[in-house]
Formats: C-alpha cells, sequence, structure tokens
C-alpha cells in the first residue's frame, strides 16, 4: 500500500485528503459541518503526531445541562444526590474520554481518550456544585521509546493514580488500562511511559483472556488488594470477574441483562464501586448503573453480591449517555465522564455527585 494511502485511511485525516469539491456534493453533510470537521480531525492529527500540547493557557469547556428535567442538582436520588452536570465542548481533544483519576496533590481531574490523550482538568466548584471546568493541559501518551502511541495502541481506557494524596508534589503515578492491545501500563503526569505491569497468569487462559475491544475497560488500585482490573465483557462461557495482579479473582453478576463493565473505584474502606452500562440496540432503553461491593464479601474465587446505588434509564427520562469514566473526589463525592464516540450529536458529559450510604 502507498504512503498516501496509508495517511488517507488514518481515519484522523480522512477527511481532510477529500476533494473540496466533494464538501459541496448534494446529498453529503453540509461545507459548515464538513469544515468543522476537517478543523478537528486536522487539529488532533496535530496533537498525536507532534504532541502539542494545543493549550496557551487554561480555557473554560464546561456548559451546565440537566441530566434529569425532574431531579436538579442536590436533590437525592436512590443512593446518590447530583451535585451539577455539565457538557465538555470547545476543544476537539475533549472527545472519547474513557477513563477519570482525581489526584488530590495536584488538585487536577485527569482524563484519558480512546485516542491516547492525558487531559488536565480543574472543576470549578460553587456552594459545592459543579459549575464550570477549566481545560489545563493537553498531553498525548507516549510509547517506551516516546512516540505517540498509534492506532489500536492508543486505546486508552482505565485509569487510576498512586502516590496522588501522599503530599508530595509531581510524583503521581498514573496506572492506565488499554484495549484491544490488553495491558495495564504505568505513566507520569506529562504522559511519559514509565513500565508495563504485569498482567495476572489468569488473563494468558482462554476462558478469561480478554478479547479485543470488550477487554480490560476497568481498572483500580485497592488499599489492601493491589491493582484490580476486569474486562468489559469477559469470553463467551465465563461470568463477569474481577481479578487483581497477584491472581486473585471474584464473580459478580451485571445488574441489567447484556451489561458491561465501564469503570471500576476502590474507596479507603476497600469497598469497590462499579460503573455498568447496558445497551442492546436503538430499540431498548440505555442503561446506566452504579453498584457497591462490600470488603467483607470479595472473597477469592467467589460470586459476589453487588447493591444498586443508582441506576439511569433513558426510558425513564434520564439524558446521562455513554458514562465510561469514574474517580472519587473528596470524601464520597464522584465525578462521572461520557465518552461521546466523537459523535457531533453526543455529548461528552461531566457529572459530579455524592454517595449518600457508603
Amino acid at each position: 500500500m502507498s504512503s498516501a494511502m496509508n495517511i488517507k485511511s488514518d481515519p484522523l485525516i480522512g477527511y481532510a485528503l477529500l476533494p473540496i469539491h466533494w464538501l459541496d456534493t448534494p446529498g453529503q453533510m453540509p461545507l459548515l459541518f464538513m469544515n468543522m470537521q476537517l478543523f478537528q480531525y486536522l487539529a488532533l492529527y496535530l496533537i498525536t503526531a507532534i504532541g502539542w500540547p494545543l493549550l496557551a493557557s487554561a480555557e473554560p469547556v464546561g456548559n451546565p445541562i440537566e441530566i434529569n428535567e425532574l431531579i436538579k442538582s442536590k436533590d437525592p436520588y436512590m443512593g446518590i444526590q447530583l451535585m451539577g452536570s455539565l457538557s465538555l465542548k470547545g476543544n476537539p481533544a475533549l472527545a472519547e474520554l474513557s477513563g477519570l483519576a482525581w489526584d488530590e496533590d495536584e488538585q487536577t481531574l485527569l482524563a484519558i481518550s480512546d485516542r491516547g490523550w492525558l487531559l488536565h482538568l480543574l472543576p470549578i466548584f460553587e456552594n459545592g456544585n459543579l459549575i464550570q471546568a477549566d481545560l489545563q493541559k493537553i498531553r498525548v501518551l507516549k510509547d517506551r521509546h516516546g512516540k505517540p502511541l498509534r492506532g489500536s495502541w492508543r486505546d486508552s481506557e482505565g485509569l487510576t493514580l498512586e502516590n496522588s494524596e501522599n503530599g508530595v508534589s509531581g510524583d503521581t503515578s498514573l496506572i492506565i488500562s488499554f484495549e484491544r492491545h490488553n495491558r495495564i501500563e504505568r505513566y507520569t503526569l506529562d504522559g511519559e511511559w514509565v513500565k508495563t505491569e504485569p498482567l495476572p497468569k489468569l488473563l494468558e487462559q482462554t476462558s478469561f483472556q480478554p478479547k479485543g475491544n470488550k477487554g480490560l475497560e476497568a481498572v483500580t488500585l485497592h488499599p489492601q488488594l493491589g491493582i484490580i482490573t476486569g474486562p468489559e465483557y469477559p469470553p463467551k462461557g465465563t461470568p463477569h470477574y474481577l481479578v487483581n495482579s497477584a491472581g486473585i479473582k471474584w464473580y459478580f453478576t451485571p445488574k441489567e441483562p447484556n451489561g458491561a463493565l465501564v469503570a471500576l473505584e476502590a474507596l479507603p474502606n476497600g469497598d469497590l464501586i462499579l460503573l455498568e452500562r447496558a445497551y442492546t440496540s436503538i430499540f431498548a432503553p440505555w442503561v446506566i448503573s452504579l453498584t457497591q461491593i462490600k470488603m467483607a464479601d470479595l472473597v477469592p474465587d467467589n460470586q459476589v453480591s453487588s447493591t444498586l446505588i443508582a441506576r439511569f434509564d433513558s426510558s425513564e427520562g434520564w439524558l446521562t449517555q455513554n458514562l465510561e469514566g469514574l474517580t472519587r473526589h473528596q470524601g464520597m463525592h464522584f465525578f462521572m465522564v461520557s465518552d461521546d464516540g466523537n459523535k457531533p450529536w453526543a455529548q461528552t458529559q461531566l457529572i459530579y455527585f455524592k454517595l449518600l450510604q457508603p
């Protein structure tokens, strides 16, 4: 294949190589929309290819939204209290966010994307409610040779931190799980590769091995059990499971049919909070569930029970979209973020809430 064909096959810049007259072809996308897409793809290509931060200074990117017409901020809902929601937009790097982590030492909300970008965000609050977010930095995740991750190698999904609340600035270690080329890697705050974490031998077995784009979607650092991860969907015939770096595994059942594990967060007391997504077709509701597994129930090799904290069902007035990232902020306050799939009709939603009964 020629080099020109290789470039054209890259989804980041494929539109850039289309003839200009194609943009005005009847029946195709409007010229204005295509020009917008052209700018976004070129900007993202420059970020990925060159590693530009693309920001001269912090920029506000949050637009307040309601995710339910009847349930407002400060209203309790099931086991949570909503504390503000934003749609993040204004910069092309805000697309396809999949993982979140709060760095207490840096007072920064970190986000990673399917495109292999690392974003530094500053959330802004008023009377405890999330009202705005400033995008402070954009970094590209790099490989062990210092080159930006490319293609299917850049599909970063899960994020957790070490040394993020030890009172020392700059020593935070990012632990990131990747899909497709399923692995767990450590990075610096600037997106520099540090090391590859060894995966448990269990994941080499056919019945447990993560598969492609249904792989290691979630990761967390547990205070007693170390790194815990789990696939979005397990191989056919295997129940949903979690596993730590020592090879200890636990089975669980999602709250919805066809439910998927999309994020995982360990609490200081050892409990686990799971973010689950269920979507079967355009004719079925989109359901997001928050569930909790108690530390006392984490018996190795057992089926563990989970408690439903909150359920967001699109057929019941919820406008929550493809939520994929979860992190604890301070106390029992949490952030969630949605992956917009880089679709112009979708939102990157940042939702803030309080867990009422930890």
